[in-house]
């Protein structure tokens, strides 16, 4: 059984005002799945990738078909969300995969 010891924040975009609002609040258990690091015209720049793994709950269901309209708040990190999955359709975890953004939500 996983241990869900971390909080993190799911938002929405509003289309109309391209601001984002909090939709729900998940306990997760947070693993970095990977990382690099490179240099673009002398700037390095960073990517981190994590796995967000969350009890599944039916309210978060259209996030699989519209990544694009949520992101990932963790420690005030914001993180945009590159799939999710249900693993079997077996509605038990979602394991939603957040690359950070390099924003950051106060």
């Amino acid at each position: 059984m996983a241990v869900y010891n971390k909080v993190i924040k799911i938002q929405k975009v509003d289309l109309t005002t391209e601001k984002w609002a909090d939709y729900c609040l998940c306990h997760a258990n947070i693993n970095k799945s990977s990382g690099k690091e490179y240099f673009n015209a002398r700037v390095e720049i960073s990517s981190s990738t994590f796995n967000f793994n969350v009890r599944y709950n039916p309210i978060l269901d259209d996030i699989v078909y519209n990544t694009e309209l949520y992101r990932v708040v963790y420690e005030t990190k914001c993180f945009d969300i590159k799939t999710v999955d249900n693993f079997m359709l077996k509605n038990n975890e979602f394991i939603i995969v957040g690359e950070f953004n390099g924003k950051y939500n106060n």
